[in-house]
């Protein structure tokens, strides 16, 4: 072995061991909630049937991160996602949940990791915020083309 793959292997055993040594740390303070999407009664009216799931991270240093995988849209197309307020059995799951309740309705206030469905009707979608979620942000909704609530899942522990 020559002098530069040592190098290099010392150098990742020290970024592994810092790494080893972090990760816990930061997944032990962040509090992460997650559920599958069930289709609503008004998705399955409309010939759909959605499958995927969504996870909410609130990070210890006050973020808010936001995944969904969803299945069985339509190809190639754009779809609303957002987190309501309420769980998805609760009044179809309320409102959009707004970090300022006094607030606009716009996508710094709200909570909104929107995709575009890819031509086998997946899609996946991101929000990152600077801001922590309260309590009351329980639940992601998928809006159909026309907004309405076609899929949800609940946001728990």
């Amino acid at each position: 072995m020559n002098r530069n793959t040592s190098r290099r292997i010392k150098l990742l055993a020290l970024m592994l061991a810092v790494l080893a040594l972090t990760v816990p740390a930061l997944a032990s303070s962040a509090e992460v909630t997650s559920g599958d999407f069930n289709t609503y009664a008004a998705g399955i009216g409309r010939g759909y049937d959605i499958g995927g799931h969504a996870t909410m991270t609130r990070t210890a240093d006050g973020k808010t991160l936001v995944n969904v995988h969803v299945s069985g849209l339509a190809a190639n197309t754009s779809y609303g996602v957002h987190v309501h307020n309420k769980a998805c059995n609760d009044a179809n799951a309320g409102g959009h949940y707004l970090h300022d309740p006094a607030g606009p309705v716009d996508p710094y206030n709200e909570i909104w990791p929107v995709f575009t469905t890819n031509p086998a009707g997946i899609g996946n979608g991101k929000a990152v915020h600077a801001f922590r979620a309260r309590p009351e942000a329980q639940a992601v909704v998928v809006h159909d083309t026309d907004g309405a609530r076609i899929a949800c899942a609940d946001l728990t522990n």
